[in-house]
């Protein structure tokens, strides 16, 4: 069986086959000398939709521990980190070549940024689809 990475949280919503928890993060970085540089700060509030088909026998209020495989965790950090640094770099890279001022280098690449992540937007039903999280009551 595929290791979970989980968090506790607390159910916020319920709906027909949707559970919404919130939970606050918890890092393992407080000795980082890079701490709240890599967009993780201790005791943000988020919130995750679950979908469950039995999200009926949830109560709001109710503590539950939500998950998702470590496969799916590293497959979000690729499109939230990796593939956005290989895109910046490259097109700095290319821009170099071509010979271009470093302004506009700088902002050519910040654009294909954005672009990147409008069509991540674009495709988050599809993501939200592939990157599935469970939940389960705390006994």
């Amino acid at each position: 069986m595929r290791k979970l990475l989980e968090h506790k949280g607390v159910v916020s919503e319920v709906g027909e086959e949707v559970v919404e928890v919130e939970f606050v993060t918890e890092t393992a970085c407080s000795g980082c000398k890079a701490k709240g540089l890599c967009g993780v700060e201790e005791g943000d509030k988020r919130f995750v939709t679950v979908w469950e088909p039995n999200a009926q026998y949830f109560a709001v209020g109710e503590e539950v521990m939500i998950g998702v495989s470590e496969v799916m965790g590293m497959k979000a950090a690729v499109y939230a980190y990796i593939i956005p640094f290989f895109i910046l770099v490259g097109g700095l890279f290319a821009t170099s070549l071509l010979h271009w001022s470093e302004l506009t280098r700088g902002l050519s690449s910040l654009g294909v940024m954005c672009l990147y992540y409008v069509g991540l937007w674009l495709m988050r039903s599809r993501i939200e689809k592939e990157i599935v999280f469970k939940i389960r009551k705390l006994i």
